[in-house]
């Protein structure tokens, strides 16, 4: 499940002027939206599952009036219908008190949870699809008692392996929607169910002995149990399906609960030991998300497309205009401030958007003014009070991400940080500057007094692009060069250049673990000698397109 940019806006707009009753607005958002799509039963699914019930009875009348996909789009407005006024419409109060659509969306109307001594007393009827049904309309209204009350009776009966498959499939496409980008935990998800749900459904394939869907669900569920703070469990459902030590994606998982268990030293033996993997099969197929490996956000969509320097000047140009004007300016840094003094324009090569902000009391009304722009969409789990360091804000109308760094005033210094997917943060240290109003981009924006010295800082001789730079390790603002952070991101980088690969990266990786033979953490002469062996071979640093 994943909308696309532009239904991301249109659906935006569209939701906004629906909840302020603003008939005009609401057909301006119509505006040059491909109806068929808008109107989609896929499009519809995703904003159920987000929980939107106003647009959700929206669409499914539009859909009606405009003949898409008929059926479907009545049969979820009766159900949500019945929800809304708290009393089943005719359609689903004629079907059978067996019918388990009917039980389910009834359990919603009259607000009380499905018991498993009620289902005990009846038969359940209905086909696979109408099972599948009555679990996303449970799961669309978040109601995880009732699914898991609803999968665990199912689970005691002697049900058809087609509607397992079916609930396995729609809880599958939802994944992205309860674990997604941000790696953040959403307040509205139940994790710890959501993981027993999976295991439900991956007994059910196991029974079936249906080894590839099992394996699948099994997976799932350890992602949901990592992101519910369950890292012991998640590390058993994880060596149960790879007890040897032998699945690369595992073994990756393996790593990121043990560092975000705090166990740095194991998961960087675990990286280590998916190091290795690599050596002796190069070149076999890895099903490896390397966004993962990366700080910051988990999504590669963005850099996969490539960076559009158009859109993201229209994204910074937006965010810097509503922060002016709400009193709360962001100003230039990292790659964006270098693109800006070094070539007076956005880097080409760049990966997203970069700004700062001083002080951890300001998220709070940047954020607001930004949410309520309608411009912007944020992760209220990124704001930690004094614990935040970054923030990733998404541009609706065109789908860039940017990233504002907060930083602290700490003695003499600002320090900022980035956290890692993996669920550590490294930091950094700046020589507090003054701000100054510039011209970039065609708006006004504000930056450092002092751009030098802060790119100094940040990459050293920063006037040369560097191909091989390696900001995390590199900076001179890095704190606590040689710790176990420092050594996890060296591990985080080996793994991403080998994938990708990025020759040229991976070789200054190596050479850093040489420098740091002596620490905590180092990555052994032999790992460093056989991944300069299989990777480093023939390789040419000089044409890989990958500056600082």
């Amino acid at each position: 499940m994943q909308l696309s940019a532009e239904m991301h806006h249109a659906l935006a707009r569209i939701n906004t002027a629906l909840l302020n009753g603003n008939e005009d607005q609401l057909a301006l958002a119509f505006d040059g939206v491909d109806l068929q799509k808008l109107l989609s039963q896929e499009t519809i699914a995703i904003v159920r599952a987000l929980g939107k019930a106003p647009l959700t009875m929206l669409l499914c009348t539009l859909a009606q009036h405009n003949d898409v996909e008929v059926e479907r789009a009545r049969h979820w407005l009766a159900c949500y219908q019945s929800i809304a006024r708290q009393q089943l419409e005719p359609e689903l109060a004629q079907l059978s008190r067996q019918h388990v659509l009917r039980l389910a969306v009834e359990a919603l109307t009259l607000r009380q949870p499905l018991q498993m001594a009620q289902l005990q007393k009846i038969k359940l009827k209905g086909s696979a699809q109408v099972w599948q049904d009555a679990v996303e309309v449970l799961l669309d209204h978040k109601d995880w008692a009732s699914t898991l009350t609803l999968l665990g009776h199912l689970g005691k009966q002697a049900a058809e392996t087609e509607i397992w498959l079916q609930i396995s499939r729609c809880l599958s496409r939802r994944h992205r929607l309860y674990v997604d980008e941000t790696g953040q935990p959403q307040a509205e998800v139940n994790y710890a169910t959501l993981a027993r749900l999976y295991g439900l459904c991956a007994d059910a394939a196991r029974h079936a002995r249906i080894t590839a869907v099992y394996r699948a669900l099994t997976q799932l569920a350890a992602s949901a149990l990592e992101i519910a703070g369950e890292y012991e469990l998640a590390l058993q459902r994880l060596r149960g399906l790879d007890p040897k030590a032998q699945k690369l994606n595992i073994q990756l998982d393996v790593a990121r609960c043990q560092c975000k268990a705090g166990q740095y030293l194991q998961s960087i033996e675990s990286l280590d030991k998916a190091l290795w993997m690599l050596t002796e099969q190069k070149n076999a197929e890895q099903e490896v998300n390397t966004a993962l490996l990366e700080s910051g956000r988990a999504d590669s969509a963005q850099s996969e497309k490539g960076f559009d320097v158009n859109k993201a000047s229209r994204a910074l140009s937006d965010l810097s205009r509503m922060a002016i004007e709400k009193g709360t300016p962001v100003f230039l840094v990292s790659g964006t401030l270098l693109g800006y003094v070094r070539e007076g324009q956005l880097l080409s090569h760049d990966k997203d958007i970069d700004v700062g902000i001083v002080g951890w009391e300001n998220q709070y009304a940047l954020c607001m003014a930004l949410q309520e722009s309608g411009l912007f969409t944020i992760s209220a789990q990124f704001l930690k009070g004094q614990e935040t360091f970054y923030i990733p804000i998404r541009h609706n109308a065109t789908g860039m991400w940017i990233d504002v760094f907060v930083y602290h005033p700490q003695g003499e210094k600002w320090v900022t940080g980035v956290d890692f997917f993996f669920g550590y943060r490294q930091t950094f240290a700046f020589t507090p500057f003054e701000l100054q109003d510039i011209e970039f981009l065609g708006v006004t924006m504000k930056a450092p007094v002092n751009p030098e010295l802060n790119l100094t800082e940040n990459y050293g001789n920063w006037r040369v692009p560097d191909a091989a730079y390696l900001s995390h390790l590199e900076s001179p603002s890095t704190m606590n060069k040689g710790d176990l952070s420092y050594m996890l991101t060296a591990r985080l980088l080996a793994l991403s250049a080998c994938l990708n690969p990025k020759p040229v990266k991976l070789r200054k990786v190596l050479t850093l673990m040489r420098e740091y033979q002596d620490a905590v953490g180092a990555m052994s002469p032999e790992l460093v000698a056989r991944l300069s062996q299989i990777f480093l071979i023939n390789t040419k640093p000089e044409t890989e397109l990958c500056y600082a």
